[in-house]
Order: C-alpha cells, then sequence, then structure tokens
C-alpha cells in the first residue's frame, strides 16, 4: 500500500504542469535594462544643461525577473525586481524625488506592452547616494503558438527627454 501511494503521488506531481496548473520555471522573460536609457541626469531648474548645473544623475544597476507559466492557457505571469542607484553632490538638506521610467515587453523588436512608472526616492541629509529597489506590478504575457515565455524580454530604462539624451551622448553615458 505505502508503494503504491507513493507512486501515486509522483505520478500526479508529473502531472500537474500537463493539467495547466500554474508552475514556477527557471527560463522567464528576459529581465534587462536598455543601455541608451540606464542613466539620467537632472538640473537644477532653469539652468542650462551642464555639468556644473548637474542636480543629481539615477541609474538603474540591476534587473531580476521571475515568473511562473500557465501551459493551459499560455499565459506567463511575470515579476521584476530593479534597482537603482541616485547621486549627487553632497548636501546638508534632505531631498526627494520622483522620476519617470518604463518597462517594456519585447520579443525582437515588436513592443507588446510598455509601461510608464515612476520612482520616487529620497536623500538623507548630507547624503550623497540612494540605493531604492523597486517592483513594479507583475505582467501577464500570453504566449504565442510556438512561442516560449524565454523569446521575450522584460525591459526597463529612463524615460528621457530629448535634452536628456543628447547630455547623456555628450558625456559618454550612452551607448551607440
Amino acid at each position: 500500500m505505502r508503494l503504491s501511494l507513493s507512486r501515486l503521488a509522483l505520478a500526479g506531481a508529473l502531472l500537474l504542469p500537463l493539467m495547466g496548473c500554474s508552475t514556477k520555471i527557471a527560463i522567464c522573460p528576459v529581465p534587462a535594462i536598455l543601455a541608451d536609457t540606464q542613466s539620467v541626469t537632472f538640473f537644477r531648474p532653469g539652468t542650462a544643461p551642464d555639468m556644473a548645473n548637474e542636480l543629481f544623475t539615477v541609474s538603474l544597476i540591476n534587473a531580476q525577473g521571475d515568473c511562473t507559466y500557465n501551459t493551459r492557457q499560455n499565459l506567463v505571469k511575470a515579476s521584476l525586481d530593479l534597482t537603482f542607484r541616485a547621486t549627487r553632490a553632497p548636501q546638508a538638506t534632505a531631498a526627494t524625488y520622483t522620476v519617470p521610467y518604463f518597462v517594456a515587453v519585447t520579443e525582437n523588436s515588436k513592443i507588446h506592452n510598455k509601461r510608464l512608472l515612476h520612482l520616487k526616492f529620497t536623500f538623507a541629509p548630507g547624503a550623497s547616494t540612494a540605493t531604492i529597489s523597486q517592483s513594479p506590478d507583475d505582467i501577464e504575457l500570453h504566449v504565442s503558438n510556438g512561442k516560449l515565455p524565454w523569446n521575450y524580454e522584460e525591459l526597463a530604462g529612463f524615460q528621457m527627454s530629448p535634452e536628456q539624451i543628447e547630455y547623456a551622448k555628450n558625456r559618454s553615458r550612452y551607448v551607440p
């Protein structure tokens, strides 16, 4: 009796993914940082984009993902954990800023979904750096026939103005 129960449990465990239950998988949509939008600089209000007028710079330094895959519905539910680092010249006062960034789901050059989000962070009094972790809401992706979850990417980067892009190019913070 004991042997047959263990065989039944093993068979049930093997059949769960085939029955359409969600299972955690190792190869998810690839989390990535779009190099050209990895770092953005903000300037003191009313000043020209120049190194002497930099207020702060914030960079996206890490992106990690995880997901579950429902094979019956061909549905991937993917999460993304992002780490940002902001820097400024040391100042005696605290300062809080909000910076726009995006997360896009892509397949080759096709954009399936793009969300505009906001990163809010605070520099402590006297601090010149701040490290921030943020996890945007999970995405749900219907995997097309013949495709697999790892055929897609979750790209993250900063939503930049034309002036910020130009400044990044001139400061070698832009990858051509």
